[in-house]
């Protein structure tokens, strides 16, 4: 949404990624791709099927929420609570999927659609402009959608799957000292995330916290 556009650029710089100046700040890089691309392959993971028991039991490990690799605002510091309750508290994986389905896959009207298209065209059609935009950021890092032509390829999760590989792919391109191919990914990323994700991520995830009946999915809208 426009009120969200304006927001994004303030925000972005917490994921744009600091270009090191000499070689003693690449370690401090490295650490900082290796945080943010866990995070999106967190909140991945979270958006892109329902929460399972095995999931449930990882998230209430000793000191894994109190890891997540990003700065605690007041966003990540109200998601991370929302989280630790679920997992002290009594919900099952059955009361998750049931918020999942609800929330993003139907049938039903969805309460969170997931898609980018939904957001940012005029008609709200699937498979609009933006789909196939992000299916050619896709390609060009030799990726494509599992689903290809049955579910759009804009949807929240492989967007944050997608920022997160080209994490993996930058800090491969430090590990070999190759630093075009380093600002290359770079550039990448921050025309995705700033041309993408942060101009309708914000309003998805808003209804996802806004709309959720559980803790769990209340939090991931938060944290995301």
């Amino acid at each position: 949404s426009r009120s969200y556009a304006v927001l994004h650029e303030q925000r972005a710089d917490r994921f744009l990624i600091p270009v090191p100046a000499a070689a003693t700040d690449i370690r401090e890089v490295a650490s900082r791709l290796d945080g943010i691309g866990a995070a999106y392959g967190a909140v991945a993971r979270f958006v892109l099927a329902p929460a399972d028991e095995l999931l449930q039991r990882r998230l209430a490990e000793p000191g894994q929420l109190e890891s997540w690799p990003m700065p605690r605002d007041l966003h990540t510091t109200r998601g991370l609570e929302l989280l630790e309750s679920s997992t002290s508290g009594s919900e099952t994986a059955a009361d998750l999927n049931r918020d999942y389905q609800r929330l993003f896959v139907g049938p039903d009207s969805l309460l969170a659609p997931p898609y980018e298209s939904v957001y940012r065209t005029v008609d709200q059609l699937l498979f609009d402009e933006p789909t196939f935009e992000v299916r050619a950021a896709y390609r060009a890092l030799g990726l494509q959608a599992p689903n290809l032509n049955r579910e759009p390829d804009d949807h929240i999760g492989l967007e944050f799957s997608f920022l997160s590989s080209l994490c993996e792919h930058a800090l491969v391109a430090l590990a070999r000292d190759d630093r075009p191919r380093f600002d290359e990914v770079l550039d990448i990323h921050r025309r995705f995330l700033c041309g993408h994700l942060l101009l309708w991520g914000g309003d998805c995830l808003g209804l996802v916290e806004a709309n959720s009946q559980t803790p769990f999915y209340k939090g991931v809208g938060a944290l995301g």
